[in-house]
């Protein structure tokens, strides 16, 4: 596909998410970029592409979220045609907040702990990104868009977009990763170079590579260690870790510094970035 023809599509895609969010149109078009690079010279609307590039994202994400990209982004795209997507994907249950957050694959207390000891020997972008995961917990894609007016040092505090089933929150930033998370222009990496990042981190570490084990993993270690290690309350964890579940108070109202510190005041891998 000619750089004409792309930027055709793009501008078709800026007009069918005119009313999006900021958030919502970066993540849709960041989305669209990976899809039309994996298409390559080929037909964006080829049944058989679509059904190639879903199969290829399942190796690295779950259902749901491939389901999210292909009827989201993706979809926008179609719809942008008059087109519907033309293969069918299977339907996710979404299921209760805990099960979510903890079920599936995970890192333990102790292989957290080691990728943290890991990250401190990398470079900075290492230390940034897994203090991040192991502080907030928060999705790759959360990570990789946070922009500038997110950070705010002399506030100390950090603004994370949900990239689905939440909200937008403002948190309290604590000195133990202040150095590290505070030490960057954002955004400073992008969904791919922050997997890679965990990679080195992983291999730093000596933890085998196990399929879809990766920086999702660690949002459900992060929530298992809060809640049934650190023993805090399940509405506190689902208020930090930004579900709407937490209760409406939590979603109409951002910042919530009172409950970040009952949170960091047991957080079980701050004590690793002193």
């Amino acid at each position: 596909m000619n750089t004409a023809s792309r930027n055709k599509l793009l501008e078709e895609l800026n007009r069918e998410t005119e009313y999006y969010s900021r958030h919502t149109r970066n993540q849709y078009f960041s989305h669209v970029n990976t899809y039309l690079d994996y298409v390559g010279g080929g037909n964006w609307r080829d049944r058989d592409t679509l059904y190639l590039y879903a199969k290829k994202l399942r190796k690295t994400f779950g259902q749901a979220h491939v389901n999210y990209m292909v009827r989201g982004p993706i979809g926008a795209l179609f719809r942008a045609h008059g087109l519907a997507i033309p293969i069918k994907l299977p339907r996710v249950q979404i299921s209760g907040l805990i099960h979510d957050l903890t079920a599936g694959l995970q890192f333990d207390a102790d292989e957290i702990a080691a990728l943290i000891k890991a990250a401190r020997q990398l470079s900075g972008e290492h230390q940034a990104a897994l203090a991040l995961a192991t502080v907030y917990g928060p999705r790759v894609s959360e990570i990789a868009h946070i922009k500038p007016d997110d950070v705010h040092p002399k506030k100390k505090t950090l603004v994370i977009h949900t990239a689905k089933f939440g909200v937008v929150r403002e948190h309290f930033v604590p000195p133990q990763v202040a150095g590290v998370i505070f030490g960057f222009s954002y955004p400073f990496a992008s969904i791919n170079q922050l997997y890679k990042l965990f990679e080195e981190i992983r291999e730093k570490a000596g933890l085998p590579k196990v399929r879809k084990k990766n920086f999702h993993a660690i949002r459900h270690g992060v929530c298992t260690e809060l809640i049934h290690g650190a023993k805090i309350r399940s509405d506190a964890v689902y208020m930090f870790l930004r579900w709407r579940g937490a209760g409406m108070l939590a979603a109409y109202a951002p910042f919530h510094p009172d409950n970040d510190q009952e949170i960091f005041d047991k957080h079980p891998f701050l004590k690793f970035w002193e």
